[in-house]
């Protein structure tokens, strides 16, 4: 099964083509903004350099965040629309959990795992063998840090996420444990008329 792979929650713009534990086509690119110019062409490249047919991809995995909210519609909506047509599953998964699944093929099972949501907070959670113990949430750097020393595990930064590591994952994994819907740092800072909350 060859799976595509897009993350556009964060500075850079990557997306893979995968199969088995053979990494067919890559490209990342530091862009910081523009990834909905940037996405599509990049997974038309890829799949033109590899000779890989849209017809012959059978998954998708997209970087569910957190990240900024006009990434995360990005890659979510390229991967939902590109899946539509060809009724392709679309599986989410966090970069958090990305990083800990990395780590775990390093060798470190039990691992505490944050990514920086800005306003001096950060996103983590705790993973055993790259299962979250909890659900990830916001909290500040030193409460992350509390939380790996309580757990005596290493705090590990998921700066980035690895399209090539997220996808060999998806190739395994039950698309109904991994929906693709938007892992948001915090709601949105948008207001209705009269500065209501939406």
């Amino acid at each position: 099964m060859i799976v595509l792979g897009l993350d556009t929650t964060g500075p850079d713009c990557s997306a893979c083509l995968v199969q088995g534990d053979a990494v067919l086509a890559y490209a990342s690119e530091r862009i910081g903004r523009g990834h909905a110019e940037r996405l599509a062409p990049m997974v038309a490249e890829l799949m033109i350099g590899s000779g890989v047919a849209p017809s012959r991809i059978g998954r998708i995995a997209v970087c569910t965040g957190p990240g900024s909210f006009t990434g995360l519609r990005v890659g979510l909506s390229y991967a939902k629309g590109f899946a539509l047509p060809r009724r392709t599953p679309v599986l989410g998964i966090d970069a958090l959990q990305v990083r800990a699944e990395e780590l775990r093929e390093a060798g470190d099972a039990l691992v505490a795992v944050f990514r920086d949501i800005k306003r001096g907070q950060v996103f983590a959670a705790q993973y055993s063998f790259a299962e979250a113990l909890d659900p990830p949430r916001a909290m500040t750097m030193d409460e992350a840090a509390e939380m790996a020393d309580r757990l005596q595990a290493g705090l590990y930064d998921a700066d980035g996420c690895d399209v090539r590591v997220m996808a060999r994952m998806a190739a395994s994994a039950d698309p109904a444990d991994h929906p693709a819907e938007p892992l948001y740092a915090r709601a949105p800072d948008a207001k209705l008329p009269g500065g209501l909350s939406p």
